[in-house]
């Protein structure tokens, strides 16, 4: 079982290379695997093994892990990385292919299988569907706010750790995860500077967005959505409103909904009930 040597791969994209780590034969069924707001590829490795027949292919997004970060002076958006998603399945000339997403890239993979249905083959999603939303009313003062915070970046010093245990300890303290997970994440995110180690991440992500979508616009993407999805709910998990989550589930023609035990980074806490859970669904759905 060497599934957890990974392939590293680079797509060279018209706004920067976007780093990834691949598993499984190259000719097999692909799978597009998207990780959370601020972390990376690592996040696929704990399931990687129970995915072994498909191609499995897990992006660091822009501005997180291997990846560049966004251009100089430009603005951060989250339907930039849904067009990032489909100029790569372009690059790799996939007529269609299978998406996984968690949390951010579950929002992220939502909406790319809106844009172009006919073109996923499979939707898989832990803790998310559809990206956070604002409420129009907050827009103004939300688009004020991320003005300033992107005009104060400069000023702004990363932590500095003195060593990865450091790192380790900062994360766990702000997301309830395995120290397992942490360590992956940590070990992809990291980087080593002269005086210590401090993330990857491109500062910019930690910026109010300028823009957002609200409620009512993500309806006609998910309602467009036609290929089988596969929802993994974590329970405590993210705490998404509970109702606006029922009303997006309720857009798809074609879902099907798990509710585990478990906290927000289930796929990596606990991946021996997961990783068979999803290659189930890509199995059914995809080779069925």
């Amino acid at each position: 079982m060497h599934h957890h040597h990974a392939e590293e791969l680079n797509f060279e994209l018209p706004n920067g290379t976007v780093a990834a780590l691949a598993w499984g034969p190259k000719d097999a069924q692909p799978i597009l695997a998207v990780h959370g707001w601020l972390d990376n590829a690592a996040s696929f490795i704990p399931i990687a093994p129970y995915l072994k027949d498909f191609r499995l292919i897990a992006i660091d997004l822009l501005g997180h892990g291997l990846s560049t970060h966004f251009k100089t002076g430009t603005y951060f958006h989250f339907i930039d990385y849904v067009a990032d998603i489909v100029n790569i399945m372009n690059l790799c000339n996939w007529e269609r292919c299978a998406l996984l997403g968690h949390s951010l890239g579950a929002g992220i993979s939502s909406i790319v299988a809106g844009i172009i249905p006919e073109r996923v083959s499979a939707l898989g999603l832990i803790d998310g569907i559809g990206p956070i939303t604002v409420n129009e009313q907050q827009m103004p003062e939300m688009m004020s706010k991320s003005i300033a915070e992107y005009a104060h970046l400069p000023d702004k010093k990363l932590t500095r750790y003195a060593n990865q245990e450091e790192a380790i300890q900062a994360r766990l303290t702000a997301s309830k995860m395995a120290r397992t997970s942490v360590e992956l994440l940590v070990s992809r995110g990291l980087r080593a500077e002269h005086d210590g180690f401090s993330w990857c991440t491109d500062p910019r992500l930690l910026c109010k967005p300028l823009a957002m979508f609200t409620e009512s616009q993500i309806a006609p993407f998910l309602t467009r959505i036609s290929s089988k999805t596969c929802l993994l709910r974590p329970s405590p998990g993210w705490p998404f409103d509970e109702k606006i989550f029922m009303a997006r589930i309720n857009y798809l023609q074609n879902i099907e909904v798990h509710r585990i035990k478990g906290d927000h980074h289930i796929h990596m806490d606990t991946p021996e009930v997961v990783g068979p859970l999803i290659n189930e669904f890509y199995t059914r759905v995809l080779t069925g």
